[in-house]
């Protein structure tokens, strides 16, 4: 009889997260739409941070705009004293359960087959607390197990962070599935930190015919993107725990922020951040080129663009920013294999 249940369950919420996965994009291919999305977000984070250190020190008062942000907060403005970056908190692992969740949802409004018909695993190197069995939704928990415990053979996807993925650990997991269950396709959903980035396109390369291969970018405890299964290119997630800039390099060498709904298509630079609890005006150290201007997508470049030159600029009449170089891609980690460099000199896309 609980098989029963479980399945019916199952079945109701596949047909939850589609027609809402379905709605979300339909929403989320206007351009409006994000421009009220990221405006919104900044806003929220302002408002709830006026009163804290890094308020008071660049004047959130007086921030009624995204215009007034950039001219008020400078780059890396530094973390915020309540974060901690091995130890999320209470209020990250609620932001990271929703953006989870929006990642569900769009998922289901990509694939017409249902994506809780069997278990999802969730895999973690022990050293990343990225991911952890606390952050995710109640919802997902039902439906899911650790490879360390009893899991149903004909599993659905793999939720796993970048360690587990290109050290190799789950290779054999993945082996077994593919030749046990060849007809049937599986997800394998990978989550990159910005030092990651690189090693997406040699995770990739893992037998797309058969596992469907969805990188996710996150920074810290929130979940910034998605590989569009569609396009192939990177969509932001909306979850209103963000807000998104372009660092550019004007014609006449000085640098500029922009926010990332006012970019136009082609527009190549840095991504900048503000997150919830975490940081304020983060240069990321990734580089990207805007592909659609209404999706606001965009694909990831490998190194910086080639007018990334450096002059000095001025922020309007409060302070002049001294002159700094654009942060390059962070080194790959220690344990990634030797072939990785070589295979990660190609664009992922």
């Amino acid at each position: 009889m609980s098989s029963i249940k479980n399945k019916l369950f199952q079945k109701l919420a596949s047909l939850y997260f589609k027609i809402k996965g379905t709605y979300q994009l339909d929403l989320e291919d206007i351009k409006s739409f994000w421009k009220s999305e990221f405006q919104g977000s900044l806003l929220k984070l302002i408002q709830n941070n006026k009163t804290k250190e890094i308020g008071r020190s660049n004047d959130f008062q007086r921030i009624k705009s995204p215009a007034d942000f950039q001219r008020l907060v400078p780059l890396d403005s530094g973390i915020c004293v309540e974060s901690n970056k091995y130890q999320p908190t209470a209020t990250n692992e609620k932001a990271r359960s929703h953006a989870i969740t929006r990642i569900f949802e769009l998922i289901a409004g990509w694939d017409s087959s249902p994506i809780f018909n069997s278990n999802w695993l969730i895999a973690s190197n022990l050293y990343n607390p990225s991911i952890c069995w606390s952050h995710l939704p109640g919802w997902l928990k039902c439906l899911s197990a650790s490879p360390s415990e009893h899991f149903n053979p004909d599993w659905m996807g793999v939720y796993a962070s970048a360690d587990c993925l290109v050290s190799g650990s789950l290779d054999s997991l993945l082996r077994q599935r593919k030749e046990s269950f060849p007809h049937k396709p599986a997800y394998i959903l990978g989550e990159f930190g910005s030092e990651d980035i690189k090693s997406i396109n040699v995770v990739a390369s893992i037998d797309s015919e058969f596992f469907k291969f969805i990188p996710v970018w996150s920074e810290l405890s929130s979940i910034i993107a998605i590989l569009d299964a569609k396009t192939k290119n990177m969509r932001f997630i909306a979850n209103g725990d963000y807000y998104p800039e372009l660092l550019v390099i004007q014609n006449d060498g000085l640098r500029k922020r922009i926010p990332f709904f006012e970019a136009d298509k082609e527009m190549e630079g840095e991504i900048v951040l503000s997150m919830k609890g975490e940081y304020w005006a983060r240069s990321t150290g990734v580089f990207v080129k805007v592909q659609d201007t209404d999706r606001l997508q965009f694909s990831f470049l490998n190194t910086k663009p080639k007018n990334q030159h450096i002059h000095p600029t001025t922020r309007g009449n409060d302070k002049k920013e001294k002159s700094r170089p654009v942060v390059p891609p962070h080194p790959q980690k220690a344990g990634i294999s030797a072939a990785l460099s070589k295979i990660s000199s190609h664009n992922p896309w």
